[in-house]
């Protein structure tokens, strides 16, 4: 697929919207003028973003893994270049003594059944001349004992990789075309099964619950194309069910396999192809071997392009390996503004009726309620973790919600109107799409920092700032905006007290792995547990709140306008 970028789309009547935008893209053209290998790359503008083929399939997105090289310069400084054909000739070597060896894997089944012979591995190795398509057709590994679920007859396709004949012409100082590149183009995404993965019913629901009462129940789907039952029937992956006794819990959560909630619960024995990527390449300079190595990994699509997520891998490494921020006045009141749009944005695409009676009736099985829909089974607990989350009864922490939500009642599963057909996603728009506005979000942060601090849920604290105890809260390490007076008037922070909100969050105390209608409300982390924004987003948000409270700049500069000052 071609490259795009993220934009902001302001209109008056929808708010602040991320767009996205086509922007420079690389393409293949045959070196040969017939359409055929090899390839090299050129660099087009494509007027319009097509996310199908011309057969409707969706076009995958095949990323483009460039080779540098880290070279000592004459004063002894260490400098990024990009490796071409010019510099390994100028150390007297060539793209054949560049050597790729990329293994993509598919562990799905593995990661369940604990069996080697249930994963699916491919393995090439090719020089940097080599500029033809190299597939990636996965087996399983030989285990004694064990029957394959992969046969080396009918392979697992999980995509190719292909490097490029290097291209002299129409480049800039910002992309290269001939420097060396590998591109990882995923496999289609099929799933794959046995002989006998044909159809299934399914997954039963109680009428009424999420689908109208009429919705015909019992429907037969095809598992798997004709073409793609090509696994070993009879595998302990066939008939894989998480519910046994001696069955390995992990992965989390686990039941996101095919067949989990139908019937018993036994796997299908399908899988798809997509994989994980590691691609190593190795160049051989004067009898001393350079390695360099990269990852990847192909998934489902994206379906919102234009909707970012709360939160990136590079947001996750940032989180565990950067030291604790420091807020700037200059570009602090951006990252918060950026960290609130994305949240939005993920919180747009979410069911949060489906996701809040979902929640809720977790909690009553955690908690060992008598039923998930006694509307007062979570009297005395804030917030409210059963029915009446979201409703009236759910102050401080439910503001707006009830007056929004006007037609329902304190129950789990919500109430559908001709209007109002899910009530409370439609909340998610009403009361955040303003957040987006940066005027709007700033007054916010300015004048009531205590109503941000209650409705963000704080992360899971590191493991070094747990107490030794369960339920024994340490105080928090850092002000939480309560001072005896402002800064400016020699104030100074008090010590936190029982009574303020929790920084962080202990995953051994039951009540931290419950679900509420905190930011994000009743979203799930991959870890089956309540999602969260990052520690490293969460200490910058709330050392922002400090300086909005405590340093009049810094609230000056969030309550004016461009009119001045802001007094709605």
């Amino acid at each position: 697929m071609d490259a795009y970028d993220w934009t902001f789309d302001k209109n008056p009547h929808r708010g602040v919207q991320t767009k996205i935008r086509a922007t420079r893209s690389l393409q293949l053209e045959s070196g040969r003028g017939d359409g055929h290998w090899p390839h090299r790359l050129v660099i087009k503008e494509p007027g319009e973003i097509a996310f199908k083929d011309a057969r409707g399939r969706i076009r995958p997105v095949a990323p483009f893994f460039e080779l540098w090289a880290r070279v000592q310069d004459d004063d002894g400084s260490i400098l990024a270049v990009p490796v071409t054909r010019a510099f390994l000739e100028a150390r007297k070597a060539s793209l054949r003594d560049l050597v790729f060896t990329v293994d993509a894997a598919n562990r799905k089944a593995q990661s369940r059944t604990k069996l080697a012979s249930c994963a699916a591995v491919a393995h090439v190795v090719f020089a940097g001349d080599s500029f033809k398509r190299h597939s990636l057709d996965a087996i399983s590994p030989r285990s004694y004992g064990e029957v394959p679920l992969v046969r080396p007859d009918a392979p697992l396709p999980l995509g190719h990789v292909q490097t490029f004949l290097p291209n002299g012409e129409g480049w800039s100082c910002h992309t290269r075309l001939d420097q060396v590149r590998l591109r990882f183009t995923p496999g289609s995404g099929a799933t794959f099964g046995p002989p006998d993965a044909t159809t299934a019913m399914a997954s039963p629901r109680p009428p009424g619950d999420f689908e109208p009462a009429l919705t015909e129940y019992g429907r037969n789907h095809a598992m798997t194309r004709p073409e793609n039952r090509i696994l070993t029937p009879g595998t302990a992956w066939s008939g894989f069910n998480f519910r046994t006794g001696n069955t390995p819990k992990w992965p989390t959560p686990q039941d996101s396999y095919d067949g989990s909630r139908e019937g018993a619960g036994g796997s299908w024995g399908t899988i798809d192809n997509t994989c994980d990527l590691i691609i190593q390449a190795a160049l051989t300079i004067d009898g001393r071997v350079l390695r360099a190595k990269a990852r990847s990994f192909a998934g489902p699509p994206d379906f919102a392009p234009d909707r970012r997520p709360m939160y990136s891998i590079r947001d996750e490494l940032d989180d565990r390996e950067l030291p604790p921020p420091e807020p700037h006045p200059e570009t602090t009141p951006e990252e918060i503004l950026d960290l609130f749009r994305r949240i939005f944005e993920t919180a747009s695409l979410v069911n949060l009726d489906q996701r809040r009676s979902w929640a809720l009736a977790g909690n009553a099985g955690i908690l060992g309620a008598a039923g998930p829909d006694e509307p007062d089974w979570d009297h005395g607990l804030s917030p409210r973790l059963g029915p009446k989350t979201m409703r009236a009864d759910d102050a401080p922490y439910a503001e707006l919600t009830p007056d929004y939500t006007p037609g329902q009642d304190d129950t789990r599963v919500s109430t559908s109107g001709p209007n109002d057909r899910l009530p409370y996603t439609q909340v998610v728009q009403q009361v955040h799409a303003r957040m987006a506005e940066s005027m709007v979000l700033r007054e916010f942060l300015a004048r009531r920092p205590d109503r941000v601090r209650r409705i963000v849920r704080p992360p899971f604290a590191r493991v070094a700032d747990l107490p030794a105890r369960v339920g024994v809260q340490k105080p928090a390490a850092v002000p939480v905006g309560k001072w005896d007076k402002p800064e400016s008037e020699g104030g100074t922070p008090r010590r936190a007290s029982p009574d303020d909100p929790p920084r962080y969050r202990d995953p051994r105390n039951v009540m931290d792995i419950t679900y509420d209608m905190r930011m994000p409300p009743f979203m799930r982390h991959s870890m089956g547990v309540p999602l969260s924004i990052t520690r490293r987003h969460y200490d910058l948000l709330m050392a922002y709140l400090d300086k909005l409270e405590t340093d009049k700049s810094w609230r000056d500069a969030a309550l004016v306008a461009e009119g001045g000052p802001h007094h709605g």
